[in-house]
């Protein structure tokens, strides 16, 4: 259902159902059991109203008409005017609000159920009975999985062709699992992305249709500073479990330690040519690993290195991607070290493909 469908729609809805009519600007308050304070706004710059009648079906509640524009109560804390956040944080703060909820890898151990319900598996081939899972995304928002550019384009496989939600154990169907499997729509790469080298290695993926939030299923938020978090990062993936190994078809998740600048330069001092001309770059580049040879595997491209936020008393806990997997020299030796592509970097490009302006 497109956003005009969708408006359209409610409008319709909502030309029956004027109440204690309000003017535009005026405070209103929130029939949900919390009481939200509200402001009376058009119904087409309240993106909480249209989005939660299109995914949940509940109705709006009107507060009058400008003419023959509907006025919604709009909840104070998703109105972008009134934000002092950007949109990748209000988007955030939408998807993780406690008031509308009702609540592959070298050494990795295996993930939980329900662990990271933001995880998804990119799928190759020409025909869905004998799929490849051969890499790995974030799901983002409803429509959007982020990955790495480097995935989009398989030498021997072409585009992926399916994206899975969901999912634990890819080849065990009896799992604590919920998979969905959704068919690709538009895929964009970052324009600076320029193969085989490795810089501006990210891309988002456009789901034809939308994913079914629960239990099973979530997006992650985007990191959106430039400094890295002080707590530990963790990357997850079905990739292999050593640099000669099988890939895992059930989750692993590891710990990594963030390697300093300097450090990875270091280590990446004899890559030259055109994957990594410049050398590493701390702008757009993350360095992680581990001196006991914890690290992302082939197979883990485009999977996230992320972090739980603990949240606060309005948002429940969730994770937030730093860094999409990119590229390494190997994994499962001591001192290996992964590069990340640096999501914060690349959040006005993120925010402009997935949450446009109206």
């Amino acid at each position: 259902m497109t956003l005009t469908t969708t408006t359209s729609i409610l409008i319709s809805v909502l030309v029956f159902s004027v109440s204690n009519a309000l003017f535009e600007g005026d405070d209103c308050v929130m029939l949900d059991p919390d009481g939200r304070a509200g402001k009376c706004i058009s119904l087409r710059k309240c993106h909480f109203a249209r989005e939660r009648f299109q995914i949940l079906k509940i109705r709006p509640q009107n507060c009058g008409f400008i003419r023959k524009t509907p006025l919604v109560c709009c909840p104070k804390s998703t109105i972008p005017v009134l934000s002092n956040f950007s949109r990748s944080e209000d988007k955030c703060r939408e998807y993780h609000d406690l008031r509308l909820q009702g609540k592959t890898i070298a050494f990795g151990e295996k993930a939980q159920a329900r662990e990271f319900p933001h995880m998804a598996a990119l799928g190759y081939g020409s025909r869905k009975s004998d799929v490849l899972w051969l890499c790995g995304g974030t799901l983002i928002s409803e429509r959007f999985v982020l990955t790495a550019a480097h995935c989009i384009d398989n030498i021997e496989y072409g585009d992926p062709k399916w994206v899975r939600v969901g999912d634990l154990d890819l080849n065990d169907g009896n799992d604590d699992a919920d998979p969905q499997d959704i068919d690709v729509g538009t895929i964009f790469a970052h324009p600076e992305y320029k193969p085989p080298s490795h810089y501006n290695d990210i891309a988002l993926i456009k789901l034809r249709t939308s994913a079914k939030f629960g239990k099973y299923v979530a997006p992650a938020c985007i990191h959106t500073k430039r400094s890295l978090p002080s707590v530990p990062l963790e990357a997850i993936g079905w990739g292999t479990t050593d640099f000669y190994g099988d890939a895992s078809p059930h989750l692993l998740k590891v710990f990594l330690n963030v390697i300093e600048p300097k450090e990875c330069k270091r280590i990446y001092s004899n890559t030259v040519g055109r994957r990594l001309s410049k050398g590493i770059l701390d702008e757009s580049q993350v360095c992680a690993g581990d001196l006991s040879g914890k690290d992302t595997c082939p197979g883990d491209s485009g999977g996230p290195l992320h972090f739980l936020d603990s949240g606060s008393p309005q948002l429940k806990n969730h994770f937030v991607v730093v860094g999409v997997t990119s590229f390494g020299k190997g994994c499962g030796f001591e001192n290996s070290a992964g590069v990340y592509t640096r999501v914060s970097n690349y959040q006005s490009w993120i925010e402009n493909t997935v949450w446009p302006i109206q």
